[in-house]
């Protein structure tokens, strides 16, 4: 999806601060009271109610498949959620800067930025969700967080946070099955969203040039299209991953000639579809398309 735009963040930043002159300056860092926690993505927000369990609460911004990240302007409500918080998850990278920039507003808060958590940079992709082992870290990021808020429970968050990673080792498991059973040709994306996820299974990408430009919401060159064109033509792609909730015309038809030319497609999202009950269902889902692909060559 495209970068964010700041328009509008300069004069919501200005609101935020009188909403902070407005709010009591106690923090609810007291042991004896709940723990607060604000994600700006659901499924991070997810990954935070598995650890905290009864200890907390857990307020996820985002909730919304529809809403892009990216462009996001945040609410006075948001605002008032980051601010009363004792944490706050925000994946980073660019990704959700309106959450940053609230979250460093803030002395008081806490805070992790998921892509620094992994060892990202700024220019890195930024959509490392699709890498089961982001989860897994800020599970166990998260247990500590907590055992220091509130330390008589501190094996609990810990337990909670062993219990959540074992649920994701359904798609660690996938994810082997996957790459043992690799098609020997490279794929195609739309854009790198699910390109952590490919890496894992072992795929590369045909052509990193396409999926940079509509990345950065530039139009392809006219060499990376024709090049992608001619690499569907001949057969020597696996599948072609595309991002459903972006509307391309050339995306669409390379889509197009895709289907013409026999090619599977695998359709992911960005964000968490309403239908999906959880992150481990939403990933599963996406794999089994790849599974069954594979099954048929």
């Amino acid at each position: 999806m495209k970068k964010f735009k700041v328009v509008g963040l300069i004069a919501f930043i200005s609101m935020f601060l009188v909403v902070l002159a407005g709010c009591s300056s106690t923090k609810a860092n007291d042991p004896k009271k709940s723990i607060n926690v604000t994600s700006s993505v659901n499924f991070y927000g997810e990954v935070a109610k598995n650890v905290l369990g009864k200890y907390g609460k857990v307020t996820s911004i985002i909730n919304n498949p529809n809403i892009d990240p990216h462009d996001f302007n945040p609410s006075s409500s948001d605002a008032k959620n980051v601010y009363k918080a004792n944490l706050v998850i925000y994946n980073g990278l660019g990704y959700d800067s309106w959450a940053q920039k609230l979250t460093s507003s803030n002395n008081d808060v806490d805070s992790i930025n998921v892509g620094s958590l992994m060892g990202k940079k700024t220019d890195d992709n930024p959509h490392i969700w699709y890498n089961v082992a982001t989860m897994e870290k800020l599970a166990n990021t998260l247990a500590d967080k907590f055992a220091k808020l509130q330390p008589k429970h501190k094996k609990q968050f810990e337990a909670n946070a062993k219990a959540y990673i074992a649920k994701l080792k359904v798609l660690n498991t996938q994810l082997e099955d996957i790459k043992k059973n690799k098609m020997s040709k490279p794929v195609a994306v739309s854009e790198p969203v699910f390109d952590y996820s490919l890496a894992n299974m072992g795929y590369k990408v045909s052509d990193t040039s396409f999926e940079e430009a509509t990345e950065k919401d530039n139009d392809p060159s006219p060499k990376s299209i024709r090049s992608l064109q001619e690499d569907i033509k001949n057969h020597k792609l696996s599948f072609f991953v595309v991002n459903k909730q972006v509307n391309s015309k050339t995306v669409n038809n390379l889509v197009k000639l895709a289907k013409e030319n026999n090619l599977p497609i695998v359709y992911v999202t960005e964000t968490k579809p309403s239908n999906e009950p959880n992150y481990i269902s939403w990933m599963q889902n996406q794999y089994k398309e790849i599974q069954s692909i594979q099954k048929t060559k």
